[in-house]
């Protein structure tokens, strides 16, 4: 269970070519057997497993609806079996719906001729928030210590955090600028964590610069909370593949921020100045010591980004374009099967 959520593992996970294969077909035959016990099928993504359900969809009767997104497409998916835009459009035309978080995945799939009455706008919505007061961080603090002696913050000392796969050049400006503010002086801890295939290359350039032991890298966490419990700062050099959750929760825990600059992140909530971008190191630099230098206000100012972005961005305003999606969806699928 998970969050009151029944899960059903599937072995083996998708970690190569011939492990994609073998995943979508124990995919497939799970829902063949359990197919009766529920009314719509949703895919989160657009890519090969798709494809294979929507294959059997038909013999199924059932709704079918998938999520299409530019951002954080090939996260944890092979290489070999990651899809091209073009391949993923193709994908989501043997569907009931496709949902999209924003308008430019909405015009992507225009591009390729989609029809236009089959998508639903439905913006990414993320409700759960950490904690962060004292007695939540030492909570935190004590927890991953006991997980690992590497997760320990000496006294007076900022942590600043960086949350999944990253290339290796944007994740490179980020770990320089923190190595130039430790040439410095600044008293700084950095946790990298699940960076992805650039790993190496980010950890000759750390060791190279002699701070191997203030920036560290962890492999991937099923759960975030309490890193962004300890966490005084987040650095997001990747928003095309956190954008879905991971800056949402962050927003949403008041935690401060400095994200890289991109069309996907300026378009996460446009409506305020309370964002922190960056386009360069130098700027990223610039940023990471105004905050260093005004942390009251940065803290001031997350305070007021979260309450701003859920003004713009109500979750339960998602949550009941969801249920009104599947309602519709199943309503839809069991008109079909009474008429057969």
């Amino acid at each position: 269970m998970l969050r009151e959520c029944q899960l059903y593992r599937l072995l083996p996970s998708p970690r190569s070519n011939w492990n994609e294969s073998q995943y979508q077909k124990n995919i497939v035959a799970w829902i063949g057997k359990h197919v009766d016990e529920f009314d719509a099928i949703y895919v989160d993504r657009a890519d090969g497993l798709l494809s294979a359900i929507a294959t059997k969809c038909a013999k199924w009767n059932k709704a079918l609806v998938t999520r299409f997104s530019l951002e954080g497409e090939v996260e944890g998916v092979a290489r070999s079996q990651q899809v091209s835009p073009v391949m993923a459009a193709e994908a989501c035309r043997r569907t009931d719906g496709v949902v999209v978080p924003n308008a430019f995945a909405q015009r992507v799939l225009l591009s390729h001729g989609f029809d236009e009455r089959k998508i639903i706008h439905i913006p990414d919505t993320v409700a759960c928030s950490v904690p962060r007061d004292l007695d939540a961080r030492n909570r935190a603090a004590s927890a991953l210590f006991e997980v690992s002696s590497d997760f320990v913050i000496p006294g007076r000392t900022d942590l600043l955090l960086h949350l999944g796969n990253a290339d290796a050049k944007s994740l490179v400006i980020a770990t320089r600028t923190v190595c130039d503010l430790l040439d410095q002086g600044a008293s700084l801890r950095m946790w990298i964590i699940n960076a992805g295939q650039g790993t190496q290359v980010v950890y000759d350039q750390i060791k190279s610069r002699g701070w191997h032991r203030e920036i560290l890298l962890f492999d991937a966490f099923d759960d975030l909370e309490e890193l962004v419990a300890v966490a005084d700062l987040a650095i997001v050099s990747n928003p095309d593949t956190t954008l879905q959750f991971s800056v949402p929760l962050m927003m949403n825990s008041e935690l401060p921020m400095v994200i890289a600059e991109s069309v996907e992140s300026k378009n996460l909530h446009p409506e305020t100045p309370l964002m922190k971008y960056y386009d360069s190191q130098e700027s990223l630099q610039r940023q990471l010591t105004d905050w260093l230098v005004h942390r009251q206000q940065w803290l001031a100012e997350a305070m007021g980004l979260r309450a701003s972005y859920r003004r713009h961005r109500p979750h339960q305003r998602s949550l009941d374009q969801w249920e009104s999606l599947y309602r519709n969806l199943s309503s839809s699928s069991n008109s079909t099967r009474g008429r057969g």
